[in-house]
C-alpha cells in the first residue's frame, strides 16, 4: 500500500462525516438556508486568497518542473473559482462584503501557513490536497446519487466539483507527488505529513460547520 493510499484510508471516516454534514446534506437537496451560503461565500473568499498564497509558496519549495506547472494550473483554478460563488450569490442576491475571517477560517490558514513555512514540500502538498480532494469526493457523489438534477438550485455548483478527466489527472498528479516526496523522509516526518493532511481534513468538515451554525468571534475588537 502506497503513503497516499494509506493516508486516504485513514481519512475516510472524516470524508464520511463531511457526506453527512447537515450543509452537504441540503446542498444535495437544495435546501440550504440563505444566511448559511452568504456565510460560506465570504468565508471561502478569504480562504481561496490564502489558497493562491500557499500555492505560490509550494512552487518555491520544489525544483521539480512537472510539480510548478501543475502548482500554477492549480493557481488559474483557483483563481477562477468565484463562478462557485457567483451561483450561490445568485440564489441568496448577496454580494460579498469581506466579513471578517471567522475563527474556524482563521485556525484553518493558520493551519497552512505554519505547515508550508515550518514543514517540509510534503507537508505543504498534505495541507493543500484535502480541500481540492474532498469537493471532488463531494461532486462524485452528489452526482451519482442524482443531487444535480433540474429542480435543485445548486446543480450548477454541484456540477462544477464534479469529477473530469482534467481534475481526475490532477488528483492522481496531487497522490503521485505526495508518495514521491515522503520517500525522503524518516517515519516521523512522513507521520507528520499524514497528520497535517488529516488536520486539514477535519478542518474541511469545520469549515462547513462553522457556516453551518454561522459561527463569528465573541467579541468585536
Amino acid at each position: 500500500m502506497t503513503f497516499s493510499q494509506d493516508l486516504l484510508t485513514r481519512a475516510q471516516p472524516i470524508m464520511t462525516a463531511i457526506m453527512a454534514h447537515p450543509f452537504v446534506v441540503a446542498i444535495a437537496d437544495g435546501t440550504v438556508p440563505d444566511n448559511v451560503l452568504n456565510y460560506y461565500v465570504e468565508q471561502d473568499e478569504h480562504y481561496l486568497k490564502d489558497y493562491l498564497t500557499i500555492t505560490a509558496l509550494a512552487v518555491t519549495q520544489t525544483d521539480n518542473n512537472d510539480d510548478i506547472s501543475k502548482l500554477l494550473d492549480v493557481a488559474q483554478f483557483v483563481g477562477n473559482e468565484s463562478k462557485a460563488h457567483d451561483v450561490m450569490l445568485g440564489i441568496t442576491g448577496h454580494q460579498v462584503e469581506n466579513w471578517r475571517r471567522g475563527p474556524e477560517t482563521q485556525l484553518y490558514v493558520n493551519h497552512m501557513y505554519e505547515s508550508a513555512y515550518r514543514g517540509t514540500y510534503a507537508d505543504t502538498l498534505a495541507a493543500l490536497l484535502p480541500c481540492a480532494w474532498s469537493y471532488e469526493v463531494m461532486g462524485r457523489e452528489l452526482v451519482a446519487a442524482g443531487a444535480n438534477n433540474e429542480g435543485n438550485p445548486l446543480k450548477e455548483w454541484i456540477e462544477l466539483y464534479a469529477p473530469n478527466d482534467a481534475s481526475k489527472s490532477y488528483t492522481i498528479w496531487r497522490l503521485a507527488a505526495l508518495n514521491r516526496e515522503v520517500t525522503h523522509l524518516t517515519p516521523e516526518q512522513q507521520e507528520h505529513v499524514a497528520q497535517t493532511f488529516l488536520l486539514s481534513l477535519e478542518m474541511e468538515w469545520r469549515f462547513w460547520e462553522a457556516a453551518w451554525q454561522q459561527e463569528n468571534w465573541q467579541f468585536n475588537f
